[in-house]
């Protein structure tokens, strides 16, 4: 039996989320009203029953997780951390446009191909993810797997399930603390080629 389902989460808001500042994989903790958030809508998730539970290491998802999931042991992955922006983590979003302007598309958004200086590739990141994806879609068991992590990894989770292009991964951002199921069933099916 596998899992087809999902559920992703974003975790909740970071002082550096509200400046528009880079954080990457580095350890920025959730807001205290943003936990607080998070723990009011303990009993929304709790009525998915979903089982097990992951997260992100860092301490803004690791943290949200155990304020939504209360009654559940929470299990660190680190194939769940954002995607490590090298230098750019802790810059303004503005500053780094200004200096790296052919790291953004037309549309503004961050041109997801682009490596920062000192970062994880594209390749590397996806990477990471299709093989959480795919471990998710072989759990077995009457309840779908849960997963809290971060804007980037869920957007470019999109992209890996054939849901999006490429270009599209920063075209939008995801809400913080809404659940998003993802159909895994084109990973099981071998619908999703690597690319």
């Amino acid at each position: 039996m596998t899992s087809h389902v999902l559920t992703v989460v974003r975790h909740a808001p970071t002082e550096s989320n509200g400046a528009k500042v880079f954080m990457g994989c580095a350890d920025v903790p959730a807001t205290a009203e943003g936990l607080r958030s998070a723990a009011s809508r303990a009993p929304v998730f709790r009525d998915l029953d979903c089982a097990p539970v992951f997260a992100s290491p860092l301490s803004r998802a690791w943290e949200t997780a155990a304020a939504l999931f209360p009654d559940d042991v929470v299990r660190p992955d680190p194939r769940l951390v954002e995607r490590d922006l090298g230098e750019w983590a802790g810059q303004p979003q503005s500053h780094v446009r200004a200096k790296f302007p052919q790291a953004f598309l037309s549309n503004g958004a961050m041109d997801p191909r682009f490596t920062p200086p000192g970062g994880e590739t594209l390749d590397a990141f996806e990477a990471r993810i299709r093989s959480f994806l795919q471990d998710a879609a072989e759990l077995g068991g009457a309840s779908s797997p849960a997963a809290v992590s971060h804007n980037g990894w869920i957007r470019t989770a999109h992209y890996v399930l054939g849901m999006i292009a490429v270009e599209q991964i920063f075209a939008e951002g995801i809400p913080f603390l809404e659940p998003i199921d993802l159909d895994l069933r084109p990973l099981t099916a071998g619908r999703v080629a690597s690319r």
